[in-house]
């Protein structure tokens, strides 16, 4: 199936505080603390414990299931960071072909910049385990991979399941065309998101209208050759009802199953 999924595909409001402690001695009075008041936090279409289940097939047959969620918020180098989770697990068995796999992406966004912090890609494809684990930068313009040297990184880096956040904050007008040059990994960009239609889709037991974008990633095994589409519902909470992407062989689909909204957005 895949060997990285960004394939493109978050993308929750807590905001990240600012504060400024401070205190005044006068003549032997106790200190007085001064808080500044935490800044807005952006408004973006998902929230914490957000869960979206798929089903997975290749070209026909049903090959497995997949996940995408915001498991929550967590700290990363004193920033506070959404913690994205993309699953896909199952495998084909044909006369000719066989193919199994068990994929766990995760991207860790700053709240307030949405820059990628950390990325994590644990594979198991054929029996055989591949692990990649990212360390972003943002400050800095570098990225480390493992133990590795830092290498040159851009402004405000997005690596993959991050995109597929990112996309659905963005307006997304069809006929139109973006480039975005916030690939962490440089030879990467400028990422391309060309919306090319509209479709209603029937998942997870209803109708979607939806807003098909057409992502195109240079590095990505999946979105690179521009054969991959992203359906993203036309409405506040931008659901991603479905993934078309390419495969080692041939290409597979990601159908929502079901959608779990944050309690709070219930």
């Amino acid at each position: 199936m895949i060997p990285e999924f960004t394939a493109i595909a978050a993308r929750l409001s807590r905001s990240v505080l600012h504060l400024s402690l401070g205190g005044t001695l006068l003549m032997g009075a106790p200190s007085v603390t001064h808080v500044r008041p935490p800044s807005p936090a952006p408004r973006h279409p998902f929230t914490a414990m957000e869960h979206a289940e798929y089903d997975v097939r290749y070209g026909p047959i049903h090959a497995g299931s997949g996940t995408l969620s915001v498991l929550g918020i967590d700290t990363v180098r004193g920033h506070d960071a959404y913690r994205f989770r993309l699953t896909i697990g199952g495998g084909v068995n044909l006369l000719l072909y066989k193919y199994s796999l068990r994929d766990t992406l995760e991207s860790w966004v700053d709240t307030a910049t949405f820059n990628s912090l950390r990325f994590s890609n644990r594979q198991w494809h054929k029996g055989n385990p591949r692990i990649k684990h990212y360390e972003i930068f943002p400050e800095r313009q570098t990225f480390r991979e493992g133990s590795n040297a830092e290498q040159s990184s851009v402004s405000n880096p997005v690596d993959e399941i991050g995109f597929l956040f990112l996309a659905r904050t963005m307006p997304l007008t069809v006929g139109s065309s973006v480039d975005i040059p916030r690939y962490f990994k440089p030879s990467g960009n400028p990422v391309v998101l060309n919306v090319v239609g509209r479709e209603t889709i029937e998942a997870a037991g209803r109708e979607w209208n939806t807003v098909i974008v057409q992502p195109i990633i240079k590095t990505s095994t999946i979105f690179s050759d521009g054969d991959g589409r992203v359906w993203i519902s036309d409405d506040s909470a931008r659901v991603i009802v479905q993934v078309n992407a390419k495969a080692s062989v041939g290409s597979i689909t990601m159908k929502l199953k079901s959608f779990t909204p944050a309690a709070s957005e219930r």
